[in-house]
């Protein structure tokens, strides 16, 4: 007996019989919500060891998805023509790749930090964040509500509707992922063309081996998240009883299993053995907030800086000395060049700072023989060496510069 939840092969089902044309395997279905469901503690676990919280938190999610979707799918073989059984099916393996995809999004922006400010490709990386966090927004309404709208229309147009406005949804999930591999290869050939040195702050990380191995698990796993988002555009662009979505061969193979590789990657290779306690210091979101901790960000010190420098010194800078070249800060490991001493009269001075070279300096002692009287200007070794400053106060200011 139909409910009001089931299709009927004269109206929406989009097969005789149902929305499947095959009986789902129990077996390989079940295999793969194991699959995923062991994955869950894993990516849990990495998150709270190596606090990475937004990483964990969307692969957690994203495996949850697909855990539910393959679960509609083992309901579907007792039920082919259900809409709920169906749209769970299609919601959890439509959801669960998306989010996915968006935590290999959040790796980007990391790395263009890591290597040095002179190397992103844009001047703030926290926007790789918003233009990948819109166009999920933006895959998932439109698989959604295309999804929806195929599966449960009764009229051939809402399900033409339904099908195209899934189709952009796809397709917005290819681009972001196009994208997504695009900008890193390109970061990563503008990086072998460099023409400045890399930021040392971080040079543990990117030096490390396990970093570089890190870096190719996440291309391996966009290039099968990309491959499957292609799969299942061209799947669907002839509705939702082609021979590609009808065909459980594509479904577990081309589909399914590309998915749980790129799953099982990123669960071995976690972001945060990558970067250790580096990913909360290049998260891009809150480097925007502080930029002075960045090195080679701010890199035109100040005023209050340079004000600084020249109170550390022995005597106050000329107000005439030349502000040191900007350039010659672009190397955080070289000090910056102190100004040239001036004088009370506002002169310059070309000798050291008059504590280091005093008309009162310490005679070394000089041992004379036996009975006879120590040699002049020589004393004991027990007198007091006396501190630079103690040295100082003894110089009369105006004999030095009178």
């Amino acid at each position: 007996m139909l409910t009001a939840r089931d299709c009927t092969s004269d109206t929406s089902c989009p097969v005789p019989g149902g929305f499947l044309s095959y009986q789902t395997s129990p077996a390989g279905n079940a295999f793969m919500l194991a699959a995923f469901a062991a994955l869950i503690p894993i990516n849990i676990f990495t998150g709270v060891r190596y606090k990475t919280p937004l990483y964990a938190v969307l692969t957690t999610l994203g495996l949850l998805l697909e855990v539910v979707g393959h679960a509609g799918k083992i309901l579907l073989r007792s039920k082919p023509a259900s809409h709920g059984r169906f749209l769970l099916y299609m919601i959890g393996t439509l959801w669960g790749p998306t989010f996915i995809s968006a935590a290999v999004y959040l790796v980007l922006p990391h790395v263009m930090v890591i290597y040095g400010e002179q190397f992103s490709l844009i001047p703030e990386p926290v926007y790789c964040n918003i233009v990948f966090v819109a166009l999920d927004i933006f895959t998932l309404a439109f698989q959604s509500i295309g999804i929806a709208l195929s599966a449960t229309s009764d009229t051939e147009l809402e399900r033409h509707q339904g099908l195209s406005i899934l189709l952009t949804g796809l397709a917005l999930q290819l681009t972001s992922l196009a994208l997504f591999l695009g900008g890193y290869w390109y970061f990563r050939l503008k990086l072998s063309h460099r023409r400045f040195v890399f930021d040392p702050t971080f040079s543990m990380v990117y030096l490390s081996s396990y970093f570089k191995k890190f870096l190719l698990c996440i291309q391996a796993a966009s290039v099968l998240l990309l491959g499957r988002a292609a799969i299942r555009l061209a799947a669907f662009t002839r509705g939702l009883g082609s021979g590609l979505v009808q065909s459980q061969v594509v479904s577990l193979v081309l589909d399914d299993t590309l998915v749980l590789v790129a799953a099982v990657i990123l669960s071995m290779a976690p972001v945060g053995r990558a970067f250790g306690s580096s990913w909360a210091e290049t998260a891009p979101f809150t480097l925007s907030g502080d930029e002075s901790d960045l090195p080679l960000r701010n890199w035109r010190p100040s005023t209050s800086q340079h004000r600084k420098r020249a109170i550390s010194q022995p005597y106050p800078a000329s107000p005439m000395t030349a502000v040191p070249s900007p350039r010659s800060y672009i190397h955080s490991i070289y000090p910056p060049p102190p100004p040239p001493l001036a004088s009370p009269q506002d002169k310059r001075v070309y000798q050291r700072a008059p504590y280091e070279i005093t008309p009162v300096q310490v005679v070394p002692y000089v041992p004379s023989e036996a009975g006879s009287p120590p040699l002049s200007g020589s004393m004991p070794t027990d007198t007091p060496r006396r501190t630079p400053r103690e040295a100082q106060k003894l110089v009369d200011p105006d004999a030095l510069w009178g």
